[in-house]
C-alpha cells in the first residue's frame, strides 16, 4: 500500500492522544512535562499496522493554544486529518482554529471521532454531533463520517481503526524520485555510537543509505549513515513514512527544526515568495500592505512582511495576490501551502499557496506581475515552466532545478522545453540551460545600444575590446556567470546582432568613415607594412613619424579588422597575405618531414631569430603549430 501519515486535530485535553493509544497501543506522550500536566506539548508519534501488513503513521499535534506553532510544525506532511471532538465540550475554541489550519494547508480528506462519548447521553451526543455538522459546513469534513468513541471502554475504537484503513487503502501514489527528495526537520538530536539524527515527515521522493543530501537553507552537504522508518533500520524510505535519518559530516548544533533535507542542489533558498494570500472568514481582523505576521511553512516558523500586490487591505474572507518578505531565506518550492498568524495577538489570520518559490521585488498593482501570477496559479505546466524560465533566465538556472521547484519532472521539463526551441520562445545555451526569447531580446537590445555609443565616440575604432564589451555587457545586463555570459554573446553573434573578431566587437554594419588625412595614413601604413615583409616594425615605431599615434593605433586595428594585416603579438602587426605565404610554407615543411624547427624557418625567410619566433608563436596560438622538444609539430 501507499505510505499514508494520518494527523490528529482538536482542542486541547479532548482525548487525541488517549485516543491514538487506544488505536496503537503507543503513548506519544513522551516528555516529563506532558506526563506532568497533562497536556501534549511537542509532536508525538506513533504507527498503525494494518490488515495487509502496511504501515500508517500517525501524528499527534499539541490542541493547547500557546502550542500551536509546534502543531503546525507538524500537520505539514499528512494525508488525512482525525479530527477530535470531546463528547462532554463540543466544539471550542482550538477546535476552529485546528479546522481552519488544515484547512489551509490543503488537506481535503479525514474522519471526526467524538471522544469521550461513554461521559454523556444520547441527547447531548446529538447536540454535539449539530455543533460538529455547524462548525464544518462548507468545509472539506462536511460530509465527514463521525464516529463516536471512547478511549476508556473501548467504544467503536474496532470501527474507528477500520474506518482508517478503508480511508488510507484508496490514497493515491506518491512520487518516490529520489531527485525530489524533501524532508521538513521536526527532531533533532543525538545517539550514543550514532552520532546526529534528524526526524521528519518524507512529503516528497525518497532516501537511501550512502546518500549525499544537503541541509537546507544553508545549503549544508552530508551524507546519510543509516535511515530508521517507524524504529526499524531499513536502506531506503520513500514519501509519506515518517523517518529518523543518522547524518554524517554535521554537528547537532547546526541543525534545527525548521530546515529542510532534500536532495543535493534541489531547492533554492530565498526571502521573497509570491503568493496567493487568504483571509478566514471568521476573522475579526483584516490585513493590510506591509502588516508583519508570523509564517507557517513546512515545519518552520519565521517573521514576514506582507506586501499586497492587487489590493491595499484583504478584509476577512477575501484573497489576493501578495508577497511575503522573509527576515531570514527559506527553501520552499511552488505549490507549498503555509499558514500566516498575526504578530501580536498571536492568532491564526489565514493561509494559501506558494506560487514563486524565488520571487523578485514587485511593483505593487504592476498588470504584469499580475498576469504571470495568474499562469503560475492557474496554467499548464509548460506554460508555468516558460514563465518560470523567463523570470530567471538571467541566472541562468539549470532547468532540472527549476522542474523541481515547479513539481514538473525533469524529463516533462526537458520535452517542454524543446517544443520551446522549435518554437523560438527559448533557446538553449548549455546542456540544461535556457532562456526566453524576451531576454535575448533584450540582451541584443542592450548590446546594440552599448556599441552604437561606443562607435558614436570612436569613429576610428574598429570596434570594442572583448574584454572591455563583455564587462561592460555584464555589467548593464546584471550577470555574474561568465560561462554563461560567454555562451550569451556567442547567441548575440550567431543571431548576427554583434560582430565579434579577434580585434573588436562591433555592430555587424559599422563601417570606418576617414577623413582626407586618415585615408592618407592608412594609404602609407597599409604600403609600409608590404615593404616590411616578414620583418615587420613594432607599432610605436611603426607611428614615429606620425603626430597623430593614436588615430595611427585606431587604423591599424581597422586594418586587422578588414583582414589587410594580422596582429602577430601585443607589439606587432604584420601583412596578411605575406602571412599567409608563410603559414602555407611552414604546413608543407611539416607535412613533408613532420616538423619545423625555429632555425629552419629563419634560414628559409634569411631573417633573424627574432621575427621567426613571432610567427611560430602565432601559430602556437592559432593550434597550427604546437612545441615538440626543440621543434614544432603539427597541432
Amino acid at each position: 500500500m501507499n505510505n499514508i501519515i494520518i494527523g490528529t486535530a482538536g482542542h486541547v485535553d479532548h482525548g487525541k492522544t488517549t485516543l491514538i493509544q487506544a488505536l496503537t497501543g503507543t503513548d506519544t506522550d513522551r516528555l516529563k512535562e506532558e506526563k506532568r500536566r497533562g497536556i501534549t506539548i511537542e509532536l508525538g508519534f506513533a504507527e498503525l499496522k494494518t490488515p495487509d501488513g502496511g504501515t500508517i503513521g500517525i501524528i499527534d499535534v499539541p490542541g493547547h493554544e500557546k502550542f500551536i506553532r509546534n502543531m503546525l510544525a507538524g500537520v505539514g506532511g499528512i494525508d488525512i486529518v482525525l479530527f477530535v471532538v470531546a463528547a462532554d465540550e463540543g466544539v471550542m475554541p482550538q477546535t476552529t482554529e485546528h479546522l481552519d489550519i488544515v484547512r489551509l494547508l490543503n488537506i481535503r480528506t479525514g474522519v471526526i471521532a467524538v471522544t469521550k462519548a461513554d461521559l454523556v447521553d444520547e441527547e447531548w451526543l446529538a447536540l454535539v454531533h449539530s455543533d460538529i455538522r455547524e462548525a464544518v459546513q462548507g468545509t472539506f469534513l462536511e460530509q465527514a463520517e463521525i464516529i463516536d468513541v471512547s478511549a476508556k471502554t473501548g467504544m467503536q475504537i474496532d470501527v474507528l481503526r477500520n474506518k482508517l484503513f478503508e480511508m488510507t487503502s484508496g490514497a493515491g501514489e506518491k512520487n518516490e524520485d529520489p531527485a525530489l527528495l524533501r524532508m521538513p526537520i521536526d527532531r533533532v538530536f543525538t545517539i550514543e555510537g550514532f552520532g546526529t539524527v534528524i526526524t521528519g515527515t518524507l512529503i516528497e521522493g525518497s532516501v537511501h543509505v550512502g546518500q549525499a543530501v544537503s541541509i537546507y537553507p544553508e545549503n549544508i552537504q552530508a551524507r546519510v549513515r543509516n535511515v530508521q522508518v517507524y524504529g526499524k533500520m531499513v536502506e531506503r524510505a520513500t514519501a509519506g513514512h515518517r523517518t529518523a535519518i543518522n547524518v554524517s559530516g554535521i554537528k547537532k548544533e547546526d541543525l534545527r527544526r525548521g530546515q529542510v533535507l532534500a536532495a543535493v542542489d534541489s531547492l533554492l533558498p530565498s526571502q521573497m515568495f509570491d503568493v496567493r494570500l487568504h483571509i478566514l472568514k471568521s476573522q475579526a481582523r483584516s490585513v493590510e500592505n506591509g502588516n508583519r505576521l508570523h509564517l507557517h511553512v513546512g515545519s518552520d516558523e519565521i517573521l514576514c512582511k506582507v506586501i499586497l500586490l492587487d489590493q491595499d487591505v484583504l478584509l476577512p474572507g477575501d484573497s489576493g495576490y501578495a508577497q511575503l518578505r522573509t527576515e531570514n531565506p527559506l527553501a520552499l518550492k511552488q505549490g507549498d501551502h503555509f499558514v500566516v498568524r498575526y504578530y501580536s495577538p498571536v492568532e491564526t489570520v489565514g493561509g494559501g499557496i506558494i506560487l514563486d518559490a524565488n520571487a523578485s521585488k514587485h511593483k505593487r498593482k504592476d498588470s504584469d506581475v499580475l498576469q504571470a501570477l495568474a499562469i503560475r496559479e492557474t496554467g499548464e505546466d509548460a506554460d508555468i515552466l516558460e514563465l518560470a524560465i523567463k523570470e530567471y533566465s538571467r541566472r541562468f538556472i539549470s532547468i532540472k532545478s527549476i522542474a523541481m521547484q515547479l513539481g514538473i519532472s525533469p524529463e516533462d521539463a526537458m520535452r517542454y522545453a524543446a517544443s520551446g526551441e522549435e518554437t523560438q520562445t527559448l533557446y538553449r545555451l548549455s546542456d540544461f540551460v535556457y532562456i526566453h526569447a524576451d531576454f535575448l531580446e533584450e540582451a541584443a537590445r542592450r548590446a546594440a545600444a552599448l556599441l552604437e555609443a561606443y562607435h558614436i565616440k570612436n569613429t576610428l575604432s574598429a570596434g570594442m575590446q572583448r574584454e572591455e564589451f563583455r564587462s561592460r555587457f555584464a555589467r548593464i545586463m546584471r550577470i555574474q556567470d561568465a560561462k554563461h555570459l560567454e555562451k550569451l554573446i556567442e547567441l548575440l553573434a550567431d543571431n548576427g546582432v554583434i560582430a565579434w573578431r579577434s580585434e573588436g566587437v562591433s555592430l555587424p554594419d559599422f563601417q570606418i568613415q576617414y577623413t582626407q588625412e586618415q585615408q592618407h595614413m592608412r594609404a602609407e601604413l597599409l604600403k609600409a607594412y608590404k615593404q616590411w615583409g616578414h620583418e615587420p616594425k613594432d607599432t610605436e615605431e611603426a607611428l614615429a613619424a606620425y603626430k597623430n599615434r593614436e588615430d595611427g593605433r585606431h587604423i591599424l586595428a581597422a586594418l586587422a579588422a578588414e583582414g589587410q594585416i594580422v596582429r602577430l603579438n601585443q607589439t606587432t602587426y604584420m601583412d596578411a597575405e605575406i602571412l599567409k605565404k608563410i603559414i602555407a610554407s611552414i604546413r608543407n615543411r611539416i607535412d613533408v618531414q613532420g616538423h619545423i624547427s625555429l632555425a629552419e624557418l629563419r634560414d628559409e625567410l634569411s631573417t633573424s631569430r627574432k621575427f621567426a619566433m613571432q610567427i611560430l608563436e602565432y601559430c602556437d596560438t592559432l593550434k597550427i603549430t604546437r612545441m615538440d622538444g626543440e621543434r614544432r609539430v603539427a597541432y
